[in-house]
């Protein structure tokens, strides 16, 4: 990707649509820039003011997902961010190939907290535009959201850290399309993410529906008014925060909530409580339909314990707590759906193409089977259980079948998180349980379209 001499490219970021002023202050401004459009115009559009130029510091992550193609990409941005003379930092993820979306936003964080500490920057600006509220809303409501889920992404978002992230393109009112075209009058090339238009993440394959057409069905606009409505959840879920903070429905340092003062108050308000509570211990986005045991006790004033994606959560005389014993499953059969974590155990079942550099990385075992695994298994059939009585499957590259109690003895998985893994079934056959290799007969014969991958989010093995 050639880019344009550095007047040019200083010329055409001068006739970009100005962007509204950073929030208050005076340090440094990080820009995360991947390279694709959004982020490039982001960044061009922040240079060309010249309030802000001096501040800016770019931040680019490569995921090492796409092999040469995200190496190009790391190339192109280091060019660009020379070219506006505005400092660069590259960084990259340890391994290679796919993962899933939360393994590589979690590397991705870690990057720019790593930054934030050693550049001392508060403000990140990312370029969420109005299509990204679309796309989340709608992800986000097919889950069962709560407030602060759908309210996403905000124009401003503090976190706990201390640091800000800002996107000023949602604030601005600027979806994909006027992008695009701001971009291309202007001249300014950008890297093209070729995954992006394959339908293999749920992500992807709405961006699609919407493009065929999110017009038709929903009227010309309709981007601006999920940001409204998106606007207005956040601002109900800010009301319901202050007022359980005056109730003191507050973590403490100890990862305890009280909660008493909620008995006879909304539910609404007992819901935010839970998954403030929950959010502090990793969990993120349960459903309301995971959080009525608790709820209903929380407001009714009684005890109930509960197991939300692998950890046991308890309201016990006005308290709320995560306890250290593991939740037993049963044996009853859960059916598993796909694209988003099960409530109770913290499985996600996806479909995703197995490229060669990720097969090649699957044949070398960088990834072990502890939290993921890619297999061949048709997704109608999956379900899930906790252990039975003589469990027993073949594992992959074993010569025959053993005891489920007998793999998981050999492994060193502690007595205490047997009873909460998760047993995946594909039909009535074992297809995998966490800490263990999958079913021999899911085996991958190499690259592989449409693989199932497995990852698991529940409890530590160790």
């Amino acid at each position: 990707m050639s880019l344009p001499t550095p007047d040019a490219l200083r010329a055409a970021a001068f006739r970009l649509p100005r962007l509204p002023s950073p929030p208050e202050g005076s340090g440094p401004i990080a820009v995360a820039v991947s390279g694709g459009a959004d982020s490039v115009y982001l960044l061009c559009v922040l240079w060309a003011d010249e309030g802000v130029r001096t501040r800016l510091r770019v931040l680019h992550f490569d995921h090492r997902v796409r092999g040469e193609a995200s190496a190009e990409d790391a190339r192109f941005v280091a060019a660009l961010c020379a070219a506006l003379s505005v400092p660069c930092v590259l960084g990259s993820r340890e391994e290679q190939g796919a993962a899933s979306e939360a393994d590589l936003r979690s590397a991705r964080d870690v990057f720019f907290a790593e930054q934030r500490q050693a550049h001392g920057f508060e403000l990140l600006c990312t370029a969420h535009h109005l299509d990204d509220v679309v796309e989340n809303a709608l992800l986000r409501l097919a889950r069962g959201a709560g407030l602060a889920g759908l309210a996403a992404p905000r124009v401003l978002q503090e976190f706990r850290d201390g640091h800000r992230r800002w996107r000023p393109l949602i604030a601005a009112g600027i979806a994909k399309s006027a992008l695009l075209a701001s971009l291309q009058a202007a001249g300014i090339p950008w890297c093209e993410d070729a995954t992006n238009a394959l339908p293999i993440a749920a992500r992807n394959r709405i961006r699609a529906w919407l493009a065929e057409g999110g017009e038709a069905a929903l009227g010309v606009g309709y981007a601006e008014g999920f940001t409204r409505s998106a606007r207005i959840i956040g601002e109900a879920q800010a009301a319901l925060a202050s007022w359980a903070q005056e109730l003191g429905c507050v973590v403490s340092a100890a990862g305890t909530m009280p909660v008493g003062a909620l008995k006879d108050r909304p539910e609404a308000l007992a819901q935010e409580c839970l998954r403030e509570f929950l959010h502090h211990h990793g969990v993120a986005d349960p459903s309301a339909k995971s959080l009525l045991p608790l709820t209903s006790a929380i407001v009714a004033g009684s005890d109930a314990r509960s197991a939300v994606r692998g950890i046991v959560v308890r309201v016990k005389a006005g308290e709320l707590s995560v306890l250290t014993e593991a939740p037993s499953f049963g044996p009853s059969e859960r059916r598993l759906l796909m694209g988003s974590p099960d409530d109770e155990c913290g499985l996600l079942a996806e479909v995703v193409d197995v490229d060669a550099p990720l097969w090649a990385s699957l044949s070398r075992g960088d990834i072990t089977p502890a939290k993921e695994v890619y297999v061949a298994a048709p997704v109608s059939a999956l379900a899930w259980r906790g252990r039975k009585d003589g469990d027993r499957y073949q594992p992959l590259g074993s010569s025959g079948s053993a005891k489920l109690s007998d793999l998981l003895i050999n492994r060193k998985i502690p007595a205490g998180r047997r009873e909460a893994l998760p047993v995946v079934l594909s039909g009535s056959e074992i297809l995998w349980v966490p800490g263990l290799p999958p079913a021999e007969s899911a085996r991958l014969a190499g690259p592989t379209k449409g693989a199932l991958r497995l990852t698991w989010l529940g409890l530590c093995l160790g």
